[in-house]
C-alpha cells in the first residue's frame, strides 16, 4: 500500500509537471485519494522534496499547492525543485542556477534537525485543531486520532522549540478559531 510505503520512507519525493497551470489529473487523484491526512497528518519525522517542470507558466502555484499538502500531512519540506524545461535548454547561467539548488537540497537531507513550524503551519494547525475538536459530539475519526495524541492541548503537533512570538501568533489564531465556530461563521461537518 502506497501509504506503508511513505511511511516506511525516511524522504518522500512529490513530482509533477505543470498541466493547465496545476499539477496533473493523475497527481491531483493522489493528494484526493490521502486528503484525509489533513485531518489526522503522521509524517511530521518524514522530509519531502517537491519537484516541477513547466513549458511556459504555472510553476509557483503548482509548488505552492503541493507545499500546502505536504505540510498538512506533517511533513518538513527539504526543498522544492522547480525548472523551467525552454529556459534550463538556453540559458547555462540557469541551469547552473538549478544544478546549485538541487546541490543545496540534497546537502539538507542529511540534517537531522526538526524545523519550527512557519506561521502558516501554525494557522494550520489551530484551524485543523477547531476543526477537530467542533466534531466531538460526533466522535469522528479525526475527534479520536487528535485526542488519543494530546494536540487539544497543544500548541503545534510535535515538540519543537517555538519562538515567543509565534506562540503569541498561534494562541491569536486560536482565539479567532474559537470565535469563528461559537458564533456559527465557520460550518464544520
Amino acid at each position: 500500500m502506497l501509504l506503508n510505503k511513505m511511511l516506511e520512507s525516511d524522504v518522500v519525493i512529490f513530482a509533477s509537471p505543470v498541466y493547465e497551470q496545476h499539477v496533473t489529473a493523475l497527481m491531483k487523484n493522489f493528494y484526493n485519494n490521502f486528503s484525509f491526512m489533513f485531518h489526522r497528518p503522521r509524517f511530521f519525522n518524514k522530509k519531502a522534496i517537491l519537484v516541477s517542470s513547466t513549458g511556459g507558466s504555472g510553476l509557483k502555484g503548482t509548488l505552492s499547492y503541493m507545499k500546502m499538502c505536504a505540510i498538512g500531512w506533517g511533513f518538513q519540506i527539504a526543498g522544492t525543485i522547480g525548472v523551467c524545461g525552454v529556459t534550463l535548454k538556453t540559458d547555462e547561467a540557469y541551469k547552473e542556477e538549478v544544478q546549485n539548488n538541487i546541490n543545496h537540497l540534497v546537502d539538507g537531507l542529511f540534517e537531522n534537525k526538526e524545523t519550527p513550524p512557519t506561521l502558516y503551519q501554525l494557522a494550520m494547525f489551530r484551524a485543523m485543531q477547531s476543526k477537530a475538536f467542533g466534531s466531538a459530539k460526533k466522535k469522528d475519526l479525526s475527534f479520536e486520532y487528535w485526542k488519543e495524541r494530546g494536540w487539544f492541548e497543544k500548541i503545534y503537533y510535535t515538540n519543537v522549540k517555538i519562538n515567543l512570538f509565534k506562540k503569541i501568533y498561534s494562541r491569536f489564531i486560536r482565539k479567532i478559531m474559537k470565535k469563528l465556530i461559537s458564533s456559527k461563521l465557520m460550518i464544520i461537518r
